[in-house]
């Protein structure tokens, strides 16, 4: 008895010795940012997309691949985090795989980038799994679609496996549409054995392969036809994109409980005219409006500079208050309005041109709250939805902000079109 447990002793002491695995270090390739200017038109991507099962030896470019993980779950709202394909909840319950020849790639919407899982091909695998489908092995690019029924069902019980199978359609259409404008094609596959992709792509317990797309370059391309430059263009958009789109826009929210029907209405309006505004706060980071919607803010409103910028939008909401005495905000405003830099304010913020003292004589709207102290300050102030006062834009709440009534009577007089269209003046 005294040997076995000896025996025992030594041999878990020979185990214990064995130096700890670890974890290898993950590869990560960062992606170049998408091309959001594609020269074919959607329509003709819809007109010439067609299943493709034979492709060219060639592999994909880095930046081909980049653009359409980028298409299938890119972000495209940073502030709210919201992704190029539809979510039940916004939930994103979804991963994006990618397979190459050296191997499995898990592709990370936050970073636009690539992480590497697996070594070596595995084609030849899934393949096996695909019963023998030699479109999978001959492909030089894979995207291998997942979700997680769990995380759905934590908020619509009964419905996750139903959510994320349309998930899976959304993004597999827009992969595929994306590889017909990058002159590319594909095929989607929902004839694989589960299980067997699980395991050979080493998923997790709870997520589950749903859709596999395999792209390459076709051996017989389409004909595809340019977009026609004077294409109809949206009712918004003031002036072509390009005429707009090297303005520097800033907003200027409170750190806390700023409107957020405002302060969407408005990046709306500049994103569709191709602005990407920037957001200035007194912190840095995430900011909660009064809707508990999220935004980030990326520079600090002390450090804006009147010189750095072609419009300053101040966006209202209880918080904005903040910014009444603020000396940083009241030079910001009376340097920019020396410079004749475009003004904008909605709700209660038109009060801070009045504290700057900038308002003498102008016509200013604004929410009823602060009539007294702008006419105080020597506005004259209208009962009306927006008004327009050289290089200043005051508006009196939400609904101004909202683009409710697109190519209607009012939808010129809508606040951040009325910015639009003032920087469209001052570039003649």
């Amino acid at each position: 008895m005294k040997k076995v447990f000896l025996v025992l002793l030594l041999v878990s002491n020979v185990v214990l010795a064995q130096p700890v695995a670890v974890a290898p270090v993950v590869m990560t390739i960062k992606l170049s940012e998408p091309d959001l200017n594609g020269k074919i038109s959607l329509e003709q991507a819809i007109k010439n997309r067609r299943s493709v099962r034979e492709f060219t030896n060639q592999e994909l470019k880095i930046e081909q691949i980049g653009q359409l993980c980028w298409s299938a779950q890119g972000i495209t709202e940073p502030n709210k985090g919201l992704r190029a394909a539809p979510s039940a909840g916004a939930l994103y319950p979804m991963q994006l795989y990618v397979v190459l020849p050296d191997g499995l790639y898990l592709y990370s919407p936050q970073g636009h980038s690539l992480e590497k899982q697996i070594n070596g091909d595995i084609r030849p695998m899934l393949s096996t799994a695909s019963f023998g489908q030699k479109v999978v092995q001959n492909s030089p690019c894979i995207f291998v679609i997942s979700g997680s029924i769990r995380k759905i069902e934590a908020k619509y019980r009964g419905k996750g496996e139903k959510f994320i199978y349309l998930e899976a359609g959304h993004i597999a259409q827009n992969i595929h549409l994306q590889a017909v404008v990058l002159g590319l094609g594909s095929v989607p596959l929902g004839a694989f054995d589960p299980k067997s992709v699980a395991g050979i792509c080493k998923f997790t317990e709870g997520l589950e392969p749903l859709y596999l797309v395999c792209t390459g370059n076709p051996i017989v391309k389409p004909a595809l036809e340019p977009a026609v430059a004077s294409a109809p263009v949206s009712p918004l958009a003031v002036r072509p994109a390009d005429d707009v789109r090297t303005k520097r826009v800033v907003i200027i929210v409170a750190k806390q409980y700023f409107n957020d029907t405002e302060y969407f209405g408005v990046e709306n309006a500049f994103q569709l005219a191709g602005i990407q505004p920037i957001v200035a706060s007194s912190v840095i980071g995430g900011i909660k409006g009064i809707e508990r919607n999220t935004i980030t803010a990326t520079v600090l409103v002390k450090d804006v500079k009147a010189d750095d910028y072609d419009a300053f939008v101040f966006i209202g909401g209880p918080g904005t208050r903040e910014y009444f005495d603020n000396k940083d905000v009241l030079n910001l405003v009376r340097s920019a309005n020396e410079k004749n830099k475009i003004l904008a304010a909605i709700s209660i913020a038109p009060a801070i041109f009045a504290y700057a003292d900038i308002v003498k004589g102008r016509n200013v709207a604004s929410f009823t709250s602060q009539r007294r102290k702008l006419v105080g300050a020597g506005a004259e102030w209208k009962n009306t939805s927006l008004e327009i006062d050289g290089n200043m834009i005051t508006a009196s709440g939400p609904d101004a902000a909202q683009v409710t009534t697109v190519g209607g009577p009012d939808a010129a007089q809508r606040f951040g079109v009325a910015v639009l269209r003032l920087l469209r003046q001052q570039s003649e």
